[in-house]
């Protein structure tokens, strides 16, 4: 009986630590990973490279000029230097071309597959590291 006591709570929390671990990191849940698109010539506001995920506030104008803020997810940063973006490599006023999963439901999120940074670069996150050229930022 006693076993048994201890059975059931050690469940219950293992039950629910796996549960806020999988929202954590299904990008399904926050993101339309069957959809890619581009965002062309936005303006960076801020970047963050930290951990658990680097974060970039951008803006850019839809079709009647109107300014929309719109938030992007990165990798953590240690991920970023390994693909070779470091926290200074982005500053506000910066011009950036993003590929990316869209927010589900018409959120203004974008988790960034492929960057066109300002020093022409082109940074590959969360895809195949293919050849970091500019056609990785084509619409698929």
């Amino acid at each position: 009986m006693k076993k048994l006591g201890m059975l059931i709570p050690s469940m219950v929390l293992a039950s629910i630590a796996g549960i806020s671990v999988s929202a954590h990191h299904n990008p399904g849940y926050y993101f339309d990973m069957g959809v890619a698109i581009v965002h062309s010539d936005v303006t960076a506001v801020s970047f963050t490279a930290a951990n658990p995920h680097g974060r970039l506030i951008y803006t850019m104008a839809d079709e009647q000029g109107n300014e929309t803020e719109w938030i992007a997810e990165l990798p953590a940063n240690n991920m970023m230097r390994r693909f070779g973006v470091t926290g200074d490599m982005i500053s506000p006023g910066d011009r950036l071309t993003l590929k990316g999963n869209p927010g589900r439901n018409g959120a203004t999120m974008l988790r960034v597959t492929h960057a066109l940074l300002p020093s022409g670069e082109v940074a590959t996150f969360y895809a195949p590291q293919g050849s970091g050229s500019l056609q990785d930022l084509q619409a698929n």
